[in-house]
């Protein structure tokens, strides 16, 4: 066996020792623990915190959609002050600002909208766990009303999640999809074709839908990734 040869399968060596290592390594890595009263709960008192300027959903009309999932869950009783409650789970519609784009004609924000709920120890008023769940605007009417229903299912699938409840297959799939339009692009280069301001701002549009599902997706991947669902069944895999 020539040197050059004895090199080569010492680093093949080297090389799977190191792989073994590592795999060992993310294998043994703790995972934190979630606040055991979130589990033990009976009772939680649900708070509409309102939402931001910019999120583009009515919050009394969420409210009431997850008040009614929580009660139809069943896992918790719903109470009507925090007196009694075991948790307080505080409801709230957040827009923050993800990218920004533009051109000469000006600069344009990107914001990610989501429903946000912090649930709260009503003792010390300390948060004890924050669930978010991405916020797809896409559609008008009947399109648009469906994605916000999946998200708002999402965000009660998340909790379950929290609270170690199992997800029916149908909850996973409405949690592992985000939609795939792209006819948007098209038809804002069609009309941008006729008028010239128009391709700028239809580009500008397009953007900033595509920079929203993505990051839509990446929380979507990291939520998956950290509770265990396959990656391959997650939003795009």
């Amino acid at each position: 066996m020539n040197a050059l040869l004895r090199k080569f399968l010492s680093f093949i060596l080297a090389l799977a020792f190191f792989s073994v290592q590592t795999v060992g390594a993310q294998e043994t890595t703790p995972t934190a623990p979630v606040p055991s009263q979130i589990r033990q709960a009976q009772t939680i008192f649900l708070t509409n915190s309102g939402s931001d300027p910019n999120f583009p959903i009515d919050a009394t009309k969420t409210y009431n959609d997850i008040y009614a999932a929580l009660q139809t869950w069943g896992r918790y009783k719903l109470v009507s002050s925090p007196e009694p409650a075991d948790l307080v789970f505080q409801l709230r519609g957040i827009a923050p600002v993800t990218d920004v784009t533009g051109n000469r004609g000006g600069v344009y924000s990107v914001t990610s909208p989501a429903f946000q709920l912090t649930i709260l120890d009503p003792k010390s008023n300390i948060a004890l766990w924050t669930i978010t769940s991405p916020v797809n605007v896409t559609g008008k009417d009947q399109v648009l009303a469906r994605w916000i229903s999946i998200s708002e299912t999402n965000l009660i699938s998340r909790v379950k999640v929290v609270a170690d409840q199992s997800l029916s297959p149908d909850e996973t799939a409405d949690l592992t999809t985000v939609p795939k339009y792209h006819s948007t692009k098209a038809a804002l280069i069609v009309v941008g074709a006729f008028v010239g301001l128009a391709v700028a701002s239809g580009l500008i549009m397009y953007h900033l839908h595509e920079n929203s599902l993505a990051n839509m997706k990446a929380s979507q991947d990291a939520f998956c990734a950290a509770n265990n669902i396959p990656l391959s069944q997650c939003a795009g895999g």
